[in-house]
C-alpha cells in the first residue's frame, strides 16, 4: 500500500486523508520512542480527538485531548498549524482522571542533565503547548521536509493549503500548487 492508496483526490480538486493513514504515519514515527507509547487520532466533524499514552518513568499515563483547528499557514516557507483545546485535557494515571489545561515548556540543559529522552527534548523545537493552544511547526519537525521530498517531491514542496477541514474520519485539504 502506498501514499496514493491513502490520499484520494476528490472532485473539485480536494485531497482527503483518512485518519487510518495519519495514525499509521504517527505509529511509524514514534516506533523507537521510549516515552511515547502511542498516539491515536480520531477525526470527527469539526474537531479531532488525540489519545496519547506515555511512560513517566515506569508509570503509564494516558491523555485525551479534544481539539479544533485554529489558524494555519501551509506554504513553501511556513508550515504551521494551530490546534485549540475545546475542553480540558483528561490525564489518567493510576485510575485517577484529572481534567486540566495544559502548558509545557522545557529547560533543555536541565532536561538533558535529568536524562530526559532526546526525542522528548527535541519535540519542543516544533511543538508549543500553551494552555489552550498547540502549535505545530512542520518545518522544524525532524524528517518532515525529507518525507515531503521522498513521497511526492516537487509537488508537495510547492503545496499551499487554502482550506483545511475536519470531516468524519478525514482531513480534507483544498490545495494550491505555487511554483513562484
Amino acid at each position: 500500500m502506498n501514499i496514493f492508496d491513502n490520499i484520494k483526490s476528490l472532485l473539485g480538486g480536494n485531497i482527503t486523508i483518512h485518519q487510518e493513514f495519519i495514525n499509521k504515519v504517527i505509529k511509524e514515527a514514534i516506533a523507537d520512542n521510549k516515552v511515547l507509547r502511542g498516539i491515536v487520532l480520531s477525526v470527527n466533524e469539526g474537531f479531532l480527538n488525540a489519545a496519547v499514552e506515555i511512560l513517566a518513568g515506569e508509570t503509564p499515563v494516558s491523555l485525551s485531548l479534544d481539539l479544533s483547528l485554529g489558524k494555519y499557514e501551509f506554504n513553501r516557507t511556513n508550515r504551521i498549524i494551530e490546534l485549540i483545546l475545546i475542553r480540558p485535557v483528561t490525564i489518567q494515571v493510576f485510575g485517577v482522571n484529572i481534567k486540566t489545561k495544559l502548558a509545557a515548556e522545557i529547560d533543555r540543559p536541565a532536561a538533558l542533565n535529568a536524562g530526559a529522552p532526546t526525542g522528548l527534548i527535541d519535540m519542543f523545537s516544533y511543538l508549543a503547548i500553551n494552555e489552550d493552544r498547540f502549535v505545530l511547526d512542520f518545518n522544524k519537525m525532524p524528517g518532515f521536509n525529507q518525507a515531503l521530498q521522498n513521497k511526492l517531491g516537487f509537488l508537495l514542496n510547492n503545496l499551499e493549503i487554502t482550506k483545511l477541514e475536519l470531516q468524519n474520519e478525514n482531513i480534507v485539504i483544498q490545495p494550491s500548487i505555487k511554483f513562484f
